[in-house]
């Protein structure tokens, strides 16, 4: 049987890595993916990350994602999985 250990992949603007046996979700916009950034914790725990040059948005980093925001155990379906992390990269993206 494989294991899945990682996703990653791009939804429109948006790169992302899901850490699948840590429940991490990192988002990243792709045309920043070689730029400094500068984290920050938001009101919500997440993990905001700024471009150092320009402080504009352009990561977030989500711990325990499935956990806080899927449903039952981790989709089987890689289609479904799509589906759940372009809602959190289209709220990056706006």
């Amino acid at each position: 049987m494989a294991v899945i250990e990682t996703i990653e992949g791009t939804l429109g603007a948006v790169r992302f890595h899901y850490d699948v046996s840590q429940d991490v979700l990192y988002l990243r916009l792709a045309d920043y993916l070689d730029d400094n950034a500068v984290g920050e914790e938001t009101e919500d725990g997440f993990i905001l990350l700024r471009d150092e040059a320009t402080d504009a948005p352009v990561a977030l980093t989500i711990v325990n994602w499935w956990k806080r925001f899927g449903r039952g155990s981790l989709p089987d379906s890689i289609l479904e999985l799509n589906r759940h992390i372009a809602s959190a990269a289209e709220k990056l993206a706006a």
